[in-house]
């Protein structure tokens, strides 16, 4: 009788070619505690792990059984908000109830992936006391947000953030004098994407994040853009890299508002 080859017989280099043709989210839902061996075999995917892509079924099984097992092991995370509004309460509990920091301890990079208002503020309120959190992306984030949201954004995680940034498909935060009056300097940031409807306060923008290294603004096309070379606007002596991208605007670095 001829010997049967199983897939757990296979070497590790195997395994891992296999797992390059599948999502995260279904190596650890097929591949985690079936063995010890396919754990070790599997370790560097359980540190950047990425569920924003999976079934309900399958999220609701990886948040609820997984993630509480390999949590103080992920260095980076990738979650889906419509994905969280549509799983069990039990989920909801690890994420909107317990204290992150002991679930994850050495979380380095956090994507939030459409997700709301209320998902958001929520969400915010949990993100404290995570040593080594400096990254937060956020990918279509959906619906008008609050005007206070950047702010509260900037200053998530006690002031440990150093790199926040919003892709071209998430909202617009207003920002008008009336806004920036009640927000705060936030010298923690040192990387910033965002996108703005911004008025005529580009110039004073800047005074928000002075210790800033990289700095992209995506700019409303309905709104005035003009930065003006003003003494009382402080030099940013660490920015290396700036982008303004607009359409269909005329600006200039000399323009008075």
């Amino acid at each position: 009788m001829d010997d049967i080859t199983t897939f757990e017989m296979l070497p590790d280099e195997m395994i891992l070619l296999v797992s390059q043709y599948l999502r995260c989210g279904e190596v650890l839902y097929s591949f985690f505690n079936l063995n010890s061996r396919l754990n070790s075999t599997i370790a560097d995917i359980c540190h950047h792990v990425n569920i924003s892509d999976v079934t309900y079924k399958q999220f609701d099984f990886i948040v609820s059984q997984i993630v509480p097992q390999i949590g103080f092991s992920i260095r980076s995370l990738v979650l889906n908000g419509k994905l969280e509004s549509t799983t069990s309460n039990k989920v909801d509990s690890l994420f909107y109830n317990a204290k992150l920091s002991l679930i994850f301890p050495q979380l380095y990079r956090l994507s939030l992936v459409n997700f709301d208002d209320t998902q958001l503020d929520l969400f915010l309120d949990k993100i404290t006391d995570l040593p080594d959190l400096v990254k937060l992306d956020f990918i279509n984030l959906r619906e008008n947000h609050g005007e206070g949201s950047l702010g509260k954004i900037l200053a998530a995680n006690k002031d440990r953030l150093k790199s926040v940034s919003f892709d071209s498909d998430s909202i617009g935060f207003t920002f008008n004098r009336a806004i920036y009056d009640e927000m705060f300097c936030y010298p923690n940031i040192k990387e910033l994407t965002v996108n703005l409807k911004i008025g005529k306060l580009v110039r004073v923008i800047f005074q928000l994040v002075p210790h800033i290294n990289r700095f992209h603004i995506n700019c409303d096309p309905l709104s005035y853009l003009g930065i003006s070379t003003s003494p009382n606007i402080s030099p940013l002596v660490h920015l290396k890299d700036f982008q303004m991208n607009t359409i269909h605007i005329s600006w200039s670095f000399n323009e008075n508002s």
